[in-house]
């Protein structure tokens, strides 16, 4: 049996080695004891409290809120997780203290520092969700890898081997191949590769450009050359390419008389200014694109054969989307990207989708399935998007409304129609519209691939 002195010397033993700090009151809310945690958890001076009320403390903001002056007044066990001012996360358990007949003779509590725990608990749930997130990632490039194939191989490949050759090479190129094959896109891939890459880039599509002001907007004016013409001229697009490379698109638009003048340009390297008299020299890199048949033009008449010769130097001609079937896996999922992160969106494709992606003809080449691909992620309301729902998206259209309906049908009738009159001059008098309101159309719709 434990002798009285020994009991008290065990008791102080258990306080001081507790896990909890431990606080007592009486039945009148004075502090009796607490122990010596107290002020590393609360950061509370122990010699401002002890023998202390604790509702006074409470009123003063010392001890905010006392859980055992809560459970004073109630005669209930209560537990809390609290912060305290030392910026300490606790879980307080409190009880009332009884005597054998029941008379409430104050209360305990006891105070467990999680702070720790928690920070750790934190800590594993945004690893667990990263975890989560880099798996995710990690899926999508394993399937973006097993369906995707290097550009670099097949009849593209050859298009790049040859762009590599030519991209430090002063010579003129022409580029030829169906409307939406990627003439831009080798067009800016040729000057990016060469020593002008840090020069202008100046991309000019010659079926845009109303016949009248063709020349003016690629060779520049003088000041009064013209009623409206801009005070102090105007730099044309030559001009504007400085040392870069200029990309004149559809130059089978071009009109005759025209022709002649770009001949004379790219012969002499000069040009002259609507209403100027002096040459200016240029030193910018030409490249030129056509989705026509050029000789064919040449034979009707509406092509000079001179100015062929001239900038047909390097020939590149980029095959259609049906005969590069390896791309079409890595362009899906390139396009899901740009896509996903144009309209804040993050959606993806079944494998059964990306299989019949991969069937289709593209008559439109990668323009068509760019515009597919966008207008389906856009309509679509499922974030994976299956094959099935490639009926619902492109026939079943309840969900739009009417004016997206219309301007879904009207994108997809001018896309097929700039295929078969591939300037804005045909296609407005094909539509019997405007000029400027077939631009754009073709602005909006015909997006540049």
């Amino acid at each position: 049996m434990l002798s009285s002195q020994q009991s008290h010397l065990l008791l102080e033993n258990i306080i001081k080695y507790s896990f909890d700090e431990i606080f007592v009151i009486d039945a009148d809310g004075n502090i009796i004891f607490f122990s010596e945690k107290f002020t590393d958890l609360f950061g509370i001076d122990t010699e401002k409290i002890m023998n202390q009320n604790v509702f006074t403390l409470e009123k003063k903001g010392i001890l905010s809120p006392s859980i055992t002056g809560k459970v004073l007044q109630t005669k209930k066990t209560e537990t809390f997780i609290q912060e305290t001012a030392v910026g300490r996360k606790l879980v307080v358990s409190a009880y009332p203290i009884f005597d054998e007949n029941q008379k409430n003779l104050g209360a305990i509590s006891f105070s467990r520092d999680i702070t720790e725990l928690d920070y750790l608990k934190k800590t594993n749930d945004q690893v667990a969700k990263t975890m989560l997130l880099y798996e995710k990632e990690i899926e999508k490039m394993k399937q973006k890898q097993m369906y995707s194939s290097p550009i670099n191989t097949g009849k593209m490949g050859q298009v790049l081997n040859v762009v590599e050759k030519v991209s430090n090479l002063d010579v003129t190129v022409l580029l030829e191949g169906e409307s939406g094959v990627g003439k831009n896109y080798i067009a800016k891939n040729i000057h990016q590769k060469s020593n002008r890459k840090d020069e202008p880039f100046i991309e000019v599509n010659c079926g845009a450009i109303p016949e009248s002001l063709i020349e003016s907007e690629l060779f520049g004016y003088e000041e009064g050359a013209f009623t409206g013409a801009r005070k102090g001229g105007k730099k044309g697009y030559f001009e504007a390419a400085g040392k870069g490379t200029i990309f004149l698109d559809e130059i089978s638009e071009l009109p005759l008389t025209l022709q002649v003048n770009l001949l004379s340009v790219l012969q002499n390297r000069t040009i002259q200014r609507v209403g100027g008299n002096s040459l200016i020299h240029l030193n910018c890199r030409v490249i030129c694109a056509t989705n026509q048949d050029l000789q064919k033009l040449i034979a009707e008449k509406k092509f000079r054969e001179d100015l062929y010769y001239r900038i047909n130097v390097i020939k590149v001609a980029i095959p259609p989307l049906r005969e590069r079937r390896e791309e079409i896996n890595g362009l899906v999922f390139d396009l899901l990207d740009e896509f996903n992160d144009k309209h804040n969106m993050n959606k993806e494709f079944s494998t059964n989708m990306i299989s019949w992606l991969n069937r289709k003809e593209w008559p439109g080449n990668i323009r068509e399935l760019r515009n597919f691909i966008e207008r389906i992620l856009i309509t679509s309301n499922e974030n994976f998007i299956d094959i099935d729902q490639v009926g619902i998206t492109t026939s079943n259209k309840d969900d739009l409304t009417l004016n997206q309906y219309i301007e879904m049908i009207e994108g997809e009738y001018i896309v097929r129609m700039y295929e078969k009159y591939p300037s804005s001059i045909k296609l407005a008098k094909k539509l019997g519209i405007s000029q400027s309101t077939a631009n754009r159309k073709i602005n909006q719709y015909v997006k540049s691939t």
